[in-house]
């Protein structure tokens, strides 16, 4: 879930260095020696590619442009740290095979989609798995495992009769 705003992110952060550098020196106002400099010196192919990204990112609309700036900002102000967190979780997703990174695409959207209650104790609930200790994490990956394997009606059996023996106590 994270991970998908985690790649977008990162997404940006590498196109906007390029796109901010896409655009000929020559061409843009107020530009000093160095920049010029700097532009002579990349390679006609990354130029071409610079360029597509430039006219890629003239294409976008106004608001989603300045709502990646934001982001570039945001994430430039983060410790080092976390930027390489970023980064490194952005190489991840893009590793991925594609069956993979759809699924995460589409868990992201399910989340987005989800109300801020049951989000907040989604992320409640992935706070105290993380405490775990490996072995507490075993043990319920296996009881997860066992709930799913039963039908519906085994499911509402088990609660009623935690539900029940909660109450006698």
């Amino acid at each position: 879930m994270k991970i998908f705003r985690l790649v977008i992110f990162i997404y940006v952060l590498l196109i906007i260095p390029s796109v901010v550098t896409a655009q000929p020196i020559s061409e843009s106002a107020g530009n000093t020696f160095n920049e010029q400099e700097q532009w002579n010196k990349i390679s006609p192919e990354k130029k071409q590619e610079l360029r597509k990204m430039y006219e890629k990112w003239q294409s976008l609309p106004e608001e989603r442009r300045e709502l990646i700036i934001h982001n570039y900002t945001v994430f430039k102000s983060l410790p080092a740290e976390e930027q390489k967190k970023i980064i490194e979780n952005f190489r991840t997703f893009r590793s991925l095979p594609e069956e993979q990174k759809e699924l995460i695409i589409d868990s992201y959207k399910r989340w987005l989609t989800l109300p801020p209650a049951k989000r907040k104790m989604i992320l409640r609930n992935y706070t105290i798995y993380q405490s775990l200790s490996p072995r507490e994490k075993e043990i319920l990956r296996k009881k997860y495992l066992i709930w799913k394997s039963m039908s519906p009606e085994q499911r509402q059996k088990l609660i009623k009769t935690l539900r029940e023996s909660g109450q006698n106590k």
